[in-house]
């Protein structure tokens, strides 16, 4: 048993190792096959906002499986002057502790400013075009909600806590936000 787990062991690792030539060859290949561009996203809702530079990277490949085809990724990202890093990836409900951090220590959310944090959501959390109509905004029991999407009576989106200045204290994304019966 001892002799089968050292060669398992010595045959994944040999099989893994990738000489120069070939490390040359795989770099050459993905530099003709990628193309990646970068953007500083400006807009009034991030000056106002975030601590940081947000940047567009736009990445292409192309000539993949012998076809003409380019594929293009899109992401977001922060430069926070010491690294790169990217907003929270949402998928449940979920504290945006990142987020939070990214936000400048001197905003304040409130009836004037609510505009401008949705305009910022926008940007980083794009609403998909058939569901613009689904934003809307408000404030409500000591919480601003931000919500981007709705089927039936159920909303989801962002619930953003203030302290009693405006301060943002949590941003939190809900995926059921049940809203009463309003008749």
């Amino acid at each position: 048993m001892a002799a089968l787990l050292c060669f398992s062991l010595f045959y994944f690792q040999a099989y893994s190792q990738i000489n120069e030539q070939t490390s040359d060859r795989l770099t050459d290949f993905l530099e003709r096959s990628s193309l990646i561009t970068f953007n500083e996203v400006e807009s009034e809702a991030m000056s106002c906002i975030l601590k940081y530079k947000v940047y567009f990277i736009n990445r292409y490949t192309k000539n993949t499986y012998r076809n003409d085809r380019t594929r293009e990724d899109k992401f977001i990202v922060l430069d926070t002057g010491d690294k790169i890093v990217h907003f929270e990836h949402i998928n449940t409900d979920m504290v945006l502790e990142d987020f939070l951090s990214f936000i400048k220590d001197d905003f304040v959310l409130n009836l004037q400013t609510a505009s401008l944090f949705e305009d910022l959501l926008d940007i980083i959390y794009p609403v998909a075009a058939w569901k613009v109509d689904k934003r809307e905004f408000f404030y409500k029991n000591d919480s601003w909600y931000f919500l981007r999407d709705a089927y039936f009576r159920t909303k989801q989106g962002f619930e953003v806590t203030t302290d009693s200045n405006g301060k943002i204290t949590s941003i939190r994304y809900k995926m059921k936000w049940d809203e009463p019966d309003r008749s």
